[in-house]
């Protein structure tokens, strides 16, 4: 389903928390040597307008939170500490993935580019980045439909208009004949699988020229995935993983990093395998 614009009332700002810790976990800077203030990177991408959108956003999310189980976070402001401003950060990422030079100015400036975002579950970094940049067209993809449908539901209520939801595995979504194969300039991923598992459910779904870019803690956290996937990406058309810090911080208190593949080739027919098999047997 594809949203559609409806206006509603932002509930009222309030600056976001510097620092937050839950459950133990720190997601914002614990030391003076990865600093990351959220309240001045979320300003960087989002005008006022916009900071209503993903506010009105997170009160919706913490809303149907109370039937699914969809973020941890409590308040508005944790949603944009932890998972807005998270977003947001691989914003330099995914514009040098696809080699543009853009500067967070006027919207006629911004080209339009197709974004897949796989595993959307509470819509991040997907209904984020469509808020942030309106000229992207988004598609927010997930296996469950009460999903798929709050996003639907929580885009028209924020006024957002540049979103469609898929209720698919991604697996399906990428399987030869399918419209969604290789139609996208970029395919997203956050926290929703190991890298040669990601390769295969998202890379078949990237256009030839495109990329694929997946969230990760620090690179030395991600270290064996790397190596691990190393040789898979290319068996689905992507070139050799490249990595770019991001402006926000990992639970292992170090900046999180984006692991990015371009689509070199096209993915062999025989790829994705069948749903599940990428998750039971990773190649």
């Amino acid at each position: 389903s594809t949203s559609t614009c409806r206006g509603t009332r932002a509930p009222t700002r309030s600056r976001t928390s510097a620092r937050r810790t839950r459950r133990g976990v720190v997601t914002h800077a614990p030391s003076a040597t990865t600093e990351v203030d959220t309240d001045a990177l979320i300003a960087s991408y989002l005008d006022e307008k916009q900071l209503k959108q993903v506010r009105t956003f997170a009160a919706t999310l913490l809303e149907r939170n109370k039937h699914m189980n969809l973020t941890g976070a409590l308040t508005v402001d944790e949603v944009l500490t932890r998972h807005v401003a998270d977003s947001l950060a691989l914003i330099p990422a995914i514009e040098s993935a696809l080699g543009e030079e853009r500067s967070s100015g006027s919207e006629a400036k911004e080209p339009n580019i197709t974004l897949l975002d796989v595993g959307s579950g509470a819509g991040f970094p997907g209904m984020a980045l469509a808020i942030a940049r309106p000229s992207w067209n988004v598609t927010l993809l997930d296996t469950l439909q009460k999903r798929t449908t709050f996003l639907a539901d929580a885009a028209i209520e924020c006024g957002v208009s540049n979103v469609t939801t898929l209720w698919s595995r991604a697996e399906d979504a990428g399987s030869v004949g399918s419209e969604h194969r290789e139609a996208y300039d970029l395919v997203t991923a956050r926290a929703v699988a190991e890298l040669r598992v990601l390769c295969e459910l998202c890379v078949p779904m990237v256009r030839v020229g495109g990329a694929f870019l997946a969230a990760k803690n620090s690179v030395n956290s991600a270290r064996e995935e790397l190596a691990a996937a190393a040789a898979a990406v290319t068996v689905w058309g992507g070139e050799p993983f490249r990595t770019e810090e991001v402006r926000s911080v990992g639970p292992d208190g170090r900046l999180r990093t984006a692991v990015i593949s371009r689509k070199a080739t096209p993915t062999p027919g025989k790829y994705p395998r069948r749903a599940g098999m990428p998750n039971k047997r990773p190649l």
